[in-house]
Parts: structure tokens; C-alpha cells; sequence
């Protein structure tokens, strides 16, 4: 009888931790089951993350009207410059940078130097006919409320977004001037001022997409898409405005952003859009010196696969004043006018 009773001492203290290790055993398990699933998640949205910087960064990633308009407050005291330092922004050849008669392309990609120089300033895959009466160049915005520096004498205000949706003072206005200049040139350009970035910035391209698609379907000749934005540059706290002054007049420099295909992007025919981009870009390069940035060659989309003649084109940046982007949009107008000419 006493075994019995020190067997049952015995088993009050073993049991518990027997039973205790037991259910330790399933919580280990369970907790090297979720790290597994957190693993396999965190692999899905680092693919998720991959496949979005190839639309190209969003410093605004959060940004709505509505949270800005919510949070702003009247301006305080006066800042003429908001810290903005002009620069010139050079064109040199490089291991990375490639030069081909004027034109300069700052290759990104994977492919070789050679392989990309010999797609550069080659014939391009499509015509457009001049004076026709029929669309041939569309110019849209996927981010239109993107807007430039506030005039040096505005107070300063540190919730101002370099975003308005008066189509005065935005992207709109920069691709109105460029889509009167070609009108004017003799080539039939319309432009689409739909705000596909407000009230929010996320979604913008498709929203873009979807505008571009029904202006393909609607007027089957437009050869063209521009769609026109503004880079943001920063350094140190300072805002950087690429800048250059031809024959006494200041102009923002500009930057085409031609995108590549890295097998998963639906972009079978990039290599055409970079044809026209590099075409459009020496023209411009030697019409206006200094005008131009390298083209950008990237794994970027921007909706580049739905015509051959697809650019993104960034008119100066958050830091220059709109009569310096204005006076860009026309010059860009020229050039594009005079390479279409030469492709003819």
C-alpha cells in the first residue's frame, strides 16, 4: 500500500510535466509551422515589392488630397527659395551610360552595352503622318496633380505636397503647351487632363491604363503615347532642379524613362520603344544642348506595352518653377516634331 502511495507522490509531480512537455512539443511545432508560413509570406511580398519597383519609385505612396487638406496649415513665415539649389545635370559616357551620336542612355538593364547601342537610333517601327486628321500622338498624365515649386515670393508652407489639381498649375499644363506646339507643327496630337492620381495616388496606372486603352480603341492612328510627368530629386535636405540656360532662357532639364522587359512584364516590344525614345532624345539633344538627362533604360512598365511609341518624359523636377518647365514642354515639342520629320 505504501508503494502505492508514493507511485501516486511521484506521479503528482511527473505527470504534470509530462503532460506539460506534451502540449510544449505542439506550440514548438506550431510555433516552427508559423515561422514557416511567415517565411513562405514574407518571400510572397518581397515578389509583391519586386514586381511594383518596376512601375518605379512612389514617394507618395501614402498620398491622398483628402489627409493632405486635413493636416495643412496657413503659412507661418516666409522661405523665397524652399531651399532649392540648381544644377546642371551632366551627360557623360560611362560604363553604364552609353553614348551613341548625341544621345545617351543610361542602361539599367542587364543587357550588354553592345546589345543596347545596337538597338539605339535605329529606324523605328511605325510612321506618322503629318497633317493628318486623325489623332496621331495622345499625351496623358498618370500622375497630373504632380506640380512644381510655389513662386519664390509664396510664404513658406512646410505641408505644402508639390501637388494641385488646378490643371493651371499642374502636369496639365506642361502637356497642354506640348500638344499645342505639335498641333501647331503640323502634327494631330490630343490631350487627356483626367487627374488619374487624385483623389489618391495608389491605383494611378491603372487608371492611366484604362483611359490610354480607350483612347487606343477609339482613334486606332494615335502611334504616340507621352505620358508626362515631373521627377522629385533631393540631396541633403535641399531640392534639386536640373536646370540649363540656352540662348538666355531657362529651361528643366528632361529625362525619358524608357522600360524594359526582364521576362515577366508584358513588354514583348520595349526594345522599340526604346528606338523611338533614343530617336526623339538626339534630336532634342542637338536642338537644345544641355536639354536633355540620359535616358533612363529600366525594368520599369509605366504602361509601356501598349504602343511602340510609349515614353514616360520627366519635365525638371519638384524644384523647378512651371515657366521653366512650360518653356521645356515647348522645346520637346520641337524636337519630337523635328525627329518625326526625319523619320518620315
Amino acid at each position: 500500500m505504501q508503494n502505492i502511495i508514493n507511485f501516486c507522490k511521484k506521479a503528482a509531480i511527473f505527470l504534470p510535466c509530462i503532460v506539460l512537455l506534451a502540449f510544449s512539443g505542439s506550440w514548438i511545432g506550431m510555433a516552427v509551422d508559423f515561422d514557416s508560413q511567415s517565411a513562405e509570406s514574407r518571400s510572397v511580398i518581397s515578389e509583391v515589392s519586386r514586381e511594383e519597383i518596376y512601375r518605379g519609385p512612389n514617394p507618395f505612396e501614402d498620398f491622398t488630397f483628402e489627409k493632405k487638406e486635413e493636416t495643412r496649415q496657413p503659412a507661418a513665415q516666409p522661405n523665397p527659395n524652399y531651399t532649392v539649389e540648381n544644377l546642371f545635370f551632366t551627360s557623360e559616357e560611362s560604363d553604364i551610360v552609353l553614348k551613341k551620336d548625341a544621345c545617351y542612355v543610361k542602361n539599367m538593364t542587364h543587357l550588354s552595352a553592345d546589345e543596347v547601342k545596337n538597338i539605339m537610333l535605329r529606324p523605328v517601327a511605325f510612321t506618322v503622318e503629318k497633317n493628318s486628321r486623325q489623332p496621331q500622338i495622345l499625351i496623358m498624365h498618370t500622375h497630373a496633380t504632380e506640380s512644381y515649386i510655389p513662386d519664390t515670393n509664396t510664404p513658406y508652407d512646410p505641408s505644402y505636397a508639390f501637388r494641385n489639381t488646378d490643371t493651371g498649375q499642374n502636369m496639365v499644363a506642361v502637356g497642354r503647351k506640348m500638344a499645342e506646339t505639335l498641333n501647331s507643327l503640323g502634327y494631330n496630337t490630343i490631350q487627356d487632363a483626367t487627374l488619374h492620381d487624385y483623389p489618391s495616388y495608389n491605383g494611378s496606372y491603372d487608371n492611366s491604363k484604362r483611359t490610354v486603352e480607350k483612347y487606343l480603341e477609339k482613334y486606332p492612328s494615335i502611334k504616340i503615347v507621352l505620358d508626362v510627368h515631373r521627377d522629385a530629386v533631393e540631396s541633403d535636405g535641399r531640392i534639386i532642379n536640373p536646370v540649363t540656360s540656352i540662348n538666355g532662357k531657362e529651361y528643366a532639364q528632361i529625362m525619358i524613362i524608357s522600360g524594359a522587359d526582364n521576362g515577366y512584364m508584358n513588354m514583348p516590344n520595349y526594345k522599340e520603344n526604346l528606338k523611338f525614345a533614343s530617336a526623339v532624345q538626339n534630336r532634342a539633344a542637338k536642338s537644345y544642348p544641355g536639354l536633355m538627362r540620359p535616358i533612363l533604360f529600366d525594368y520599369r512598365n509605366y504602361n509601356q506595352q501598349l504602343t511602340t511609341g510609349s515614353i514616360l518624359v520627366e519635365m525638371g523636377t519638384h524644384g523647378s518653377t512651371l515657366q521653366q518647365a512650360i518653356n521645356s514642354a515647348e522645346a520637346f515639342a520641337h524636337s519630337l516634331a523635328a525627329a518625326l520629320d526625319e523619320m518620315s
